[in-house]
C-alpha cells in the first residue's frame, strides 16, 4: 500500500514539473538575433508584449540589427503580457574599438568596419610583444567617434633594441691650431662592433641645430681604444690616429655624441642645441668612475687639461691629478721682469685672508694682494677670523716661501700694493683658500699662461671652487 502512493505521488511531481517547463519555455523572452525591428515588432507582436526600442553604437552588427536587450531583461526570462520590453539596435557611427591584443592584419579588420583611413607605425617598445598594437596616436582611445575619412594612426610593436652602452667618449682634444681628436673606450669584458656606431657632431646655427654623422668601422677590443684625427692635425697627433675624417671638426661649442644604429644617442660630451663655449681650446678626459655613456652631460664627469695636453691619449683610464706644486721651470725666471716669475722671501705677517707682508720688500704700502681669491675683511665675523688663521698658519710654519708673478694681472695693483701667486713650501695658497671655500675663485687666465701638472692654473681655480661646493665648505657651508 505504501508503494502504490509513493508511486502516484512521483507521478504527479513528474507531469507538475514537465507543464511548468513548458509554461516557462512558453513565456521566456525568445533570441532575437539577426532580426530587424520590423522583425522584432512581430514578434512582440504575437508574444502580446510592448516593445521598447532603443539605438547603441554597435559597428560589429548590422545597423538597424538586433543588439541585446536592455538592462534588467535577457533571453529566456520570463513575462507577462502587456509588459514592457527594452531593446537595443545597432546604430553604425565611426566609434574606435579596443584593439589590445590584436595583430596589424587583426587591426585592419577591426578598423576595415568603420569608415576611416588607416595609417599603422611602429614604434621600440619591449612593454609590448612585437607585431602587436600599443596605442592609437594624436591622443585617440578607444570608444572616440570620428569623422568620415578621418585620418587614425595606429602603432603597433617594435622590439626595443636596448643600445650597447659599454662603448664611451673617452678624451676629446681642440687644440691651439687645427688639430682635432676624440678618443673611445670600451669599458666592456667583450669586444665591441662599432659598424653599430657613428660619432654625431650637433652644430649651433643660429637656432638651429645641424647633425654631421661619421661612421665607425671595424672592432674594438676590451678595454681598447680607439682614437678619431681630423686629417689637418699635426704629425703627432695622426700618428695616434685609428682613423681620419675631415667631418671630425668643431671649435669647442659642439655637442659630440656616440648614436647607435637605431638613432639612439647613447653617450654625450657637451649639451645638443646648447652652443655655449665651452670646450675650446682645451682637453678633456673621462673620469675613470664612468664605464657606462650617458646622455647627460656632466662636467663633474670630465677632467679638463690645459691646451695641447695630449700625452694620455691612447689609454684609459687615466687618473686625473689631485695637486699640484710650483714646477722647476718658473724659479729661474724673475719675479720683477719676467711672467710667472718668482722671489724666495719670508713671512712676517698677515692682515686678513687675501693679504700679508713679507721681506725684504714687501712691507707696508708694498705689501702682497693675493691674487684670485677675495676673503671677508677682519672683523666681519667668524669666517673672515677663520681665513685669517688659516693663511697664516700655511705660511708661518713653511720653510721656502715664493711670490710669483701673475702674468694676467702684473705684479702691482692700482693702489700700489703688489700683487702674486703665493707658495708655501710648494703649496699654492691663493688656490687652498679657494677649496677650503674661505673665497670664491675670482682668478682668470683665458689663455692658460700658467700650467701646473698639466693642468691650466685656470681650470686647477675652477676645480677649487667645485671641490669647496660639492664638500659645504666654509661660504659653502
Amino acid at each position: 500500500m505504501i508503494k502504490k502512493v509513493l508511486l502516484i505521488f512521483v507521478t504527479i511531481l513528474t507531469s507538475l514539473t514537465i507543464v511548468a517547463c513548458k509554461t516557462d519555455e512558453e513565456l521566456g523572452l525568445p533570441d532575437l538575433a539577426g532580426k530587424s525591428k520590423q522583425e522584432v515588432v512581430n514578434v512582440f507582436s504575437d508574444l502580446g508584449v510592448q516593445g521598447v526600442f532603443e539605438d547603441v553604437i554597435n559597428i560589429d552588427i548590422t545597423e538597424g540589427y538586433f543588439v541585446s536587450y536592455g538592462e534588467g531583461f535577457e533571453v529566456g526570462q520570463t513575462y507577462e503580457a502587456g509588459d514592457q520590453i527594452t531593446v537595443n539596435f545597432a546604430l553604425f557611427a565611426n566609434i574606435l574599438p579596443d584593439l589590445t591584443g590584436k595583430t596589424q592584419a587583426q587591426i585592419y579588420a577591426s578598423l576595415s568596419k568603420i569608415n576611416v583611413i588607416v595609417e599603422i607605425l611602429t614604434v621600440e617598445t619591449n612593454d609590448v610583444e612585437p607585431g602587436y598594437f600599443v596605442e592609437y596616436g594624436d591622443q585617440l582611445v578607444a570608444g572616440d567617434i570620428l569623422n568620415d575619412d578621418a585620418v587614425v594612426v595606429v602603432y603597433i610593436a617594435e622590439e626595443l633594441i636596448i643600445p650597447e652602452l659599454g662603448l664611451i667618449i673617452s678624451k676629446y682634444f681642440e687644440g691651439s691650431d687645427e688639430s682635432k681628436m676624440v678618443e673611445l673606450y670600451n669599458t666592456t669584458d667583450e669586444a665591441i662592433d662599432l659598424s653599430n656606431f657613428s660619432l654625431t657632431i650637433y652644430r649651433r646655427v643660429v637656432t638651429d641645430t645641424v647633425e654631421t654623422s661619421i661612421e665607425l668601422t671595424g672592432t674594438l677590443a676590451s678595454h681598447e681604444t680607439f682614437i678619431i684625427v681630423n686629417p689637418s692635425s699635426r704629425a703627432e697627433i695622426l700618428a695616434l690616429a685609428d682613423m681620419t675624417t675631415a667631418d671630425l671638426s668643431f671649435n669647442g661649442r659642439e655637442a659630440i655624441a656616440l648614436t647607435y644604429y637605431n638613432d639612439v644617442d647613447t653617450d654625450v660630451l657637451g649639451t645638443v642645441g646648447g652652443g655655449l663655449l665651452y670646450a675650446n681650446d682645451k682637453t678633456f678626459v673621462r673620469d675613470m668612475s664612468v664605464v657606462e655613456g650617458n646622455t647627460t652631460f656632466n662636467i663633474a664627469d670630465w677632467g679638463i687639461y690645459a691646451v695641447d695636453n695630449f700625452t694620455m691619449f691612447g689609454t684609459h683610464p687615466v687618473a686625473y691629478p689631485e695637486t699640484f706644486t710650483l714646477e722647476a721651470e718658473y724659479l729661474l725666471l724673475d719675479y720683477f721682469t719676467e711672467a710667472g716669475g718668482v722671489v724666495e722671501v719670508e713671512f712676517i705677517y698677515n692682515n686678513d685672508g687675501d693679504t700679508a707682508y713679507f721681506t725684504p720688500g714687501f712691507e707696508g704700502a708694498d705689501r702682497v694682494r693675493f691674487i684670485g681669491i677675495d676673503t671677508l675683511e677682519t672683523g666681519s665675523g667668524d669666517l673672515a677670523t677663520q681665513a685669517q688663521q688659516y693663511v697664516a698658519s700655511l705660511l708661518e710654519n713653511a720653510t721656502t716661501v715664493y711670490i710669483q708673478h701673475d702674468p694676467t694681472s702684473g705684479i702691482r695693483e692700482t693702489y700700489g700694493r703688489h700683487l702674486g701667486l703665493v707658495w708655501a713650501d710648494g703649496v699654492l695658497v691663493n688656490y687652498m683658500v679657494v677649496k677650503m671655500g674661505y673665497s670664491q675663485n675670482n682668478y682668470s687666465d683665458e689663455d692658460q699662461q700658467l700650467v701646473f701638472n698639466g693642468i691650466s692654473l685656470d681650470q686647477w681655480f675652477q676645480n677649487a671652487e667645485s671641490y669647496a661646493k660639492a664638500n659645504n665648505l666654509g661660504m659653502w657651508a
